[in-house]
């Protein structure tokens, strides 16, 4: 994926556009994340079948051993960064994703150090009989290139040449590096203007150059940084940490490029090999054909307007722990797997799940509010066969979230037939079916804030805050049922900005409670509407906000026999959890 940064204009809001929400956006401009590519690597960009010594483990070994380790390499193009931008790429993103990473994954088969093979200066190559190197005909090029950048010498493997009669072979040049030890996996970080970042307008794009004989499991990748791009923003930071861990991730293994090399669980190729070790390639597609162990095609009907009914092939990725997953997810016992993204051109297509299915979750092939990796992204991640996943990281994913199969196929949840035509979305790779989408607010072309509820820098100023509302990291979306009118003695003013907010919340014992500034407020239903009448200085702001279901945002919620009747909804000052007479409908 590469995360798109939209220049300022008018906005395709892509919320509900039925009565039940009416959104104005006025004085500021608005600007959404675009779709986002992941372009993959043509076969000349790639060596497969890197030789590498298998590390040998002791009998003491545990599971904490085989944690996935990453090296990261940065480019010297990241030092010529402005010293913000280096420091927001060197002290935070990347280490904060490497981490997220490594806890993770664990690798399968640990390999010794990390030595990468030359590329060839005409990309011809030959193999012999039981030798696991591979030889160039004529020459090694002059450098060996990951993505953008030139691989260090040190971290390369001897030259090997044949002629071209293939019957003179032997090593050439300096002797084998050191490589790079302790790593699993060699991340090569850059910060260089490329012609993708002119042409695409993007933060950043990744993808891996060299995999490892045995597996075909990724050894060495690329991510580089568009430095026009690199915000450092404080409220801008969870969106480009999202945009690096699933950079990386495409470079590990969730890239189409890679979906014909994914083993089972025992080791052996998903997809059948040819003579030279790699599997059939699809010129069509510019990828290598997986199997239909790995995807398959399947016809879908779509009901559409005036009765009509149309045929809709989509690919769906079926390794058995996607499909247990999915099964999960959706609680729908009958899905052959996860269906892939099949819109948004080259480098959206195949290589993100559908947006359409799974809205916020990270691997969807464009950016729209609160993203998460959840659950389903581990499961492709440890399907390829390279690697165990810790699915205690797994962030929790709500969209379509237990509301079965008629919500996978063709429902939207709580809207009856009739109602069908007020409701649309902006988002052609979800197939304009309608979603909250995070933006951001420019102000005479400068960046203010965005939507985004959990970050605490998109405070607005008390004299714009005319909702009432609290950024911070125990803060939801919530609907308003109208706008807030904020009273002073005879004042008395109302903003057009209206229709959701951000506020905290909080699971107790007995539900979801609702915090505006210093009152709690208890939602026993969803759909329940919440009165607010609070002081914020000097002024007193009254509104309605509508209780969303507790299982959208706690784990452990009571039971409908639980719950008392439906006119105690009740307000309370902070701190003090007690029930009151105060009745909020």
């Amino acid at each position: 994926m590469e995360l798109r940064l939209s220049g300022d204009g008018k906005p395709s809001v892509s919320w509900f556009l039925g009565p039940a929400l009416v959104v104005f956006l006025s004085a500021l401009l608005v600007s959404c994340h675009g779709t986002c590519k992941h372009r993959v690597p043509s076969p000349s960009e790639v060596v497969h079948h890197v030789y590498l010594r298998p590390e040998r483990l002791t009998k003491r070994s545990s599971p904490e051993d085989l944690l996935l380790k990453i090296k990261i390499i940065y480019d010297y193009s990241v030092d010529q960064l402005p010293a913000d931008k280096r420091r927001l790429v060197k002290d935070k993103l990347f280490p904060q994703a490497i981490n997220y990473l490594q806890r993770a994954f664990s690798v399968r088969r640990r390999v010794g150090p990390v030595l990468l093979s030359r590329q060839c200066a005409t990309n011809q190559y030959l193999r012999k009989r039981d030798d696991p190197h591979r030889y160039c005909q004529d020459a090694c090029a002059d450098v060996t290139r990951c993505g953008p950048i030139i691989v260090p010498q040190h971290h390369l493997q001897q030259c090997k040449v044949c002629s071209d009669s293939g019957k003179s072979c032997g090593p050439w040049g300096p002797p084998d590096g050191p490589g790079v030890e302790g790593s699993d996996f060699v991340l090569y970080v850059s910060g260089i203007t490329t012609e993708r970042c002119g042409q695409e307008n993007i933060v950043a794009y990744a993808a891996y150059c060299q995999l490892e004989a045995e597996l075909d499991r990724p050894i060495a990748g690329y991510a580089n940084l568009c430095p026009a791009m690199i915000s450092s923003q404080p409220q801008e930071f969870e969106g480009m940490l999202s945009t690096v861990k699933h950079e990386i991730i495409h470079a590990l293994g969730f890239s189409a490029g890679l979906f014909a090399f994914y083993h089972d669980d025992e080791g052996k190729p998903l997809t059948p090999r040819f003579a030279s070790g790699l599997p059939a390639f699809n010129e069509s597609l510019g990828l290598y054909q997986w199997s239909e162990a790995v995807i398959r095609r399947v016809n879908r009907l779509w009901d559409i307007r005036g009765g009509m009914m149309v045929r809709h092939q989509v690919h769906v990725l079926v390794t058995p722990r996607v499909v247990e997953e999915v099964r999960r997810h959706f609680n729908c016992p009958i899905l052959e797997g996860m269906e892939l993204e099949n819109q948004g051109g080259m480098g959206t297509e195949l290589n993100h799940w559908e947006k359409r299915l799974l809205e916020n979750e990270a691997m969807t092939g464009s950016h729209t509010q609160n993203r998460v990796f959840s659950r389903l992204t581990l499961a492709i991640m440890e399907d390829s066969g390279w690697y165990r996943a810790n699915y205690s990281l797994a962030q929790r994913l709500d969209w379509g979230r237990g509301l079965g199969c008629d919500f996978y196929f063709e429902q939207i949840p709580d809207v009856t037939s009739d109602q069908l035509s007020y409701f649309g979305g902006a988002v052609e790779i979800a197939d304009y079916c309608p979603f909250s989408q995070e933006f951001s607010w420019h102000l005479s072309g400068e960046y203010q804030r965005n939507s985004y509820c959990r970050v605490s820098e998109n405070q607005p100023d008390w004299w714009r805050n005319y909702g009432a509302e609290q950024y911070g990291p125990d803060a939801v979306c919530l609907y308003q049922k109208s706008a807030f009118v904020m009273e002073q003695c005879t004042r008395k003013m109302t903003f057009p900005d209206w229709g959701s907010g951000c506020y905290k919340v909080s699971c107790l014992a007995q539900g979801l409670v609702v915090y505006v500034q210093d009152r709690s407020f208890h939602c026993f239903r969803k759909g329940q509407l919440l009165s607010v009448s609070v002081r914020v200085n000097d002024w007193v702001y009254n509104g309605v906000l509508i209780c969303p279901a507790c299982t959208d945002f706690c784990d452990n919620c009571p039971l409908p026999h639980q719950l008392p009747p439906i006119n105690t909804s009740r307000s309370n000052p902070i701190g003090q959890y007690h029930p009151s007479s105060k009745n909020d409908r």
